[in-house]
């Protein structure tokens, strides 16, 4: 071991989610000599679970007023939208939106306030009514009222292709092991030094976005702070013959600020799936797959009368989002970056923030100072599957 090469790079990752693509290619465009270490395939754990929404946040704006998590996400579309026309820190033109647009509907009493809500100023540009000549195909059977939502849907397989391309490289399949990891003082411009495979490195900052695996990290390298919370998910997944996709909430008789179900579509053979979040996912945390799919068939007949779900077929996908802790427990309000000596932790928290918490690590780095690339002789990492297709 001690005759390998010595490999010396200004950044090293942990992770191959949204979170640790995103920062790889970003850096790299910024002159960082950038490795990365996946232990699975690339995006297998939180990212290709999520529903892929880039939103705005008007989700969590359901009581009828703005909020801290509202605003803090609203700029999000925008950014996102910026680097699919090539215009964004990150090119990603050649990656095509599932849907363009989402939506919000509901029987029309269920609104209420929400109506003049919606019409407010303060929304203008965010959301829109409507008339049902407009509504796309999925929604040609619906009397009720429609919303559009300046939101769109990504295919998350895709977009991880399209981010792990240009490193492919740079992204390399191997098990981070913090047993040959060390330290040093862990002050800003220690170098950490790791041993992978047959190679040493020397590298300046050590990145964690790791998701799940985050806390076990830090642990292991007996960093105390920060730490993780997790908040689990039961999504429902939902096989049927109607040939239209929908990305949409659904508020019919909601009770509480948070969407009945949040449907996104993927393409299922010649056909597509839908894939089921809102209230059904997070207070189905407690049921069986069995009980939870009873409760989306229920849920789909009373929300999605046009449709005969007689012949659905069912399965359930159990998810766990990673955090940084919060007192209350609640979901955090933004994306997570914070320097622990030489090393940096971050959780991106949603899909929408991945670019605020790229702007939050580079504020955290020196500029680059090591420009080649050395190889590790290790393989590539590759794209895991959809978790509904394992």
């Amino acid at each position: 071991m001690s005759s390998s090469p010595l490999v010396v790079t200004d950044v090293t990752i942990v992770g191959g989610g949204i979170a640790g693509l995103w920062l790889a290619n970003l850096l790299c465009a910024r002159g960082y000599n950038v490795t990365l270490f996946e232990r699975g395939g690339v995006g297998g754990e939180q990212t290709l679970a999520s529903q892929g929404m880039i939103h705005g946040g008007l989700k969590y704006a359901l009581s009828g007023n703005l909020t801290k998590s509202s605003e803090a996400i609203a700029k999000m579309p925008v950014r996102w939208r910026e680097c699919l026309a090539g215009r964004g820190e990150i090119d990603l033109r050649a990656l095509a939106p599932l849907s363009e647009r989402y939506y919000l509907f509901a029987e029309a009493s269920t609104f209420g306030q929400l109506t003049s809500f919606f019409a407010s100023k303060s929304l203008r540009g965010r959301v829109k009514k409507l008339k049902p000549t407009d509504y796309p195909p999925a929604f040609a059977e619906f009397t009720g009222v429609v919303y559009e939502l300046d939101d769109f849907v990504l295919d998350t397989s895709a977009l991880l292709r399209e981010l792990l391309e240009p490193i492919a490289d740079r992204v390399l399949h191997h098990d981070f092991d913090p047993k040959t990891c060390f330290l040093g003082n862990r002050a800003v411009g220690t170098p950490v030094r790791l041993h992978i495979g047959n190679a040493r490195i020397e590298t300046d900052r050590l990145i964690l976005c790791a998701g799940t695996a985050t806390q076990s990290l830090l642990d292991d390298l007996k960093i105390p702070s920060p730490t993780m919370q997790l908040r689990p998910l039961h999504q429902v997944i939902v096989r049927h013959a109607y040939p239209h996709p929908l990305y949409a909430h659904c508020l019919t008789r909601i009770r509480r600020a948070e969407p009945r179900l949040t449907i996104t579509s993927h393409r299922d053979g010649d056909g597509w799936l839908w894939y089921l979040g809102g209230q059904l996912a997070t207070r189905g945390v407690d049921k069986s797959t069995e009980e939870l799919s009873l409760h989306a068939r229920d849920e789909l007949e009373e929300c999605v009368p046009w449709i005969n779900w007689a012949e659905a077929r069912f399965s359930t996908l159990r998810v766990d989002r990673a955090e940084p802790k919060q007192e209350s427990g609640q979901r955090p309000d933004e994306a997570f970056a914070q320097t622990c000596g030489n090393c940096i932790v971050c959780w991106p928290t949603k899909l929408s923030l991945v670019p605020d918490l790229g702007d939050r690590v580079v504020e955290l780095l020196d500029p680059p100072r090591h420009a080649a690339q050395v190889s590790f002789g290790l393989s590539s990492a590759n794209v895991a599957p959809f978790p509904w297709r394992m």
